[in-house]
């Protein structure tokens, strides 16, 4: 059947990112305050504040976004591009938080506020999932207006606004939830300075790429094999889930985009079929430091003192610098982790990211291997 549309799968995004909750219930101004408190609760988090625009002679809507507290940017909103524009300038947010008078979101949170009882009677159909009520100086307990909109309201915690730590980690652990993790194992490089296919090479008893997939596995971890397209047929009949490359010729880059558009929902743990010593010690270590705040993790090389991108986690934010990268000529996925934001780490036994390249390198390795 003729298919309209490529197959890809879309990400799961809110009206503004993937990440978004709505102030409502009270004055704009409160909400605003309300926005700048949990952006400085919930630093180091990039927190950004949608807000419509209060002063009609400028432009009719923007996104104020809080950087530190102090810096913002407006962005308009307006024309046919509306989507786009929201979704790539917040692409790298942690949180949006959302001024509910004036937009919707996936998320929303209720100040208990009566003289806005009107505004929050006509948005009731967009409390489609509150994470708490809060109440006020001026309203001490939830008022009957919002049990009526609310009737299951006794499930939803009520707070009260001098005890906003208490919001953070609903917060923290119902919107902010790191990405569910897995593994990319890198097979369909070509090994020219090796002259035989790394993956293929026996280090363990077993092929490089099959002995990484049931590390992967037994360490709870969902495997998938990166591989060309003459490769799948190959890998899938002796039962690996595989991701075909759709970014032909780009090296490690052009899997790691393929395994996105796979699921641009997960953060991908990338490992590379050259690294012989790689274990579980060492990649639960990595997995221990993942910083869900950044675009990705990886260790530092012990060689050079770059990152290593194809021993790293990356996060669904690197989906789209990895496309801008891409768009600008650029293939190399250390230079991506140089030029943005990555989490990098130190090993605490850097000895086993040394990777295997050259037959006499190889010869290297078996031997230590061995010894071990």
């Amino acid at each position: 059947m003729h298919k309209k549309h490529a197959d890809l799968q879309k990400p799961v995004l809110g009206k503004f990112a993937r990440n978004e909750v709505a102030i409502m219930g009270s004055t704009c101004e409160a909400i605003a305050q309300w926005a700048r408190l949990l952006t400085k609760a919930l630093s180091p988090a990039r927190v950004v504040y949608a807000d419509a625009n209060h002063h009609p002679s400028e432009i009719s809507d923007f996104l104020l976004r809080w950087t530190d507290n102090q810096h913002s940017i407006a962005i308009d909103l307006n024309g046919t591009s509306e989507i786009i524009n929201r979704h790539a300038a917040l692409s790298q947010s942690d949180l949006v938080i959302v001024n509910g008078n004036h937009f919707e979101a996936a998320h929303q949170i209720i100040l208990c506020d009566p003289t806005k009882e009107a505004s929050l009677r006509k948005r009731a159909s967009q409390l489609t999932n509150v994470l708490a009520i809060i109440t006020t100086h001026s309203c001490q307990s939830v008022p009957e207006y919002i049990k009526e909109i609310l009737p299951n309201w006794t499930h939803i915690p009520v707070l009260n606004e001098q005890n906003i730590h208490e919001l953070i980690p609903i917060i923290r652990n119902q919107i902010m939830m790191p990405a569910p993790l897995k593994a990319l194992i890198l097979t369909g490089g070509k090994s020219v300075r090796m002259g035989q296919d790394k993956p293929h090479i026996h280090y363990h008893g077993k092929a490089q790429f099959a002995h990484l997939y049931e590390l992967c596995k037994a360490m709870g971890i969902e495997p998938f094999l990166s591989c060309r397209a003459e490769q799948r047929e190959y890998f899938e009949e002796q039962g690996y889930k595989t991701i075909g490359d759709r970014m032909l010729d780009m090296g490690p880059l052009g899997g790691i985009t393929s395994a996105f558009m796979t699921d641009p929902n997960a953060a991908w743990l990338v490992l590379a079929s050259d690294v012989p010593f790689l274990d579980n010690e060492i990649l639960n270590e990595l997995i221990r430091q993942r910083s869900t705040l950044h675009t990705a993790t990886a260790f530092q090389s012990p060689f050079d003192r770059f990152p290593e991108p194809l021993i790293a986690i990356w996060e669904p934010k690197a989906f789209s610098i990895i496309m801008s990268f891409i768009a600008l000529g650029y293939s190399c996925p250390r230079k991506v982790l140089i030029q943005t934001e990555a989490h990098i780490v130190a090993a605490s036994t850097p000895e086993k990211l040394e990777n295997v390249n050259t037959p006499d390198e190889l010869e290297d390795a078996i031997q230590s291997l061995k010894k071990s």
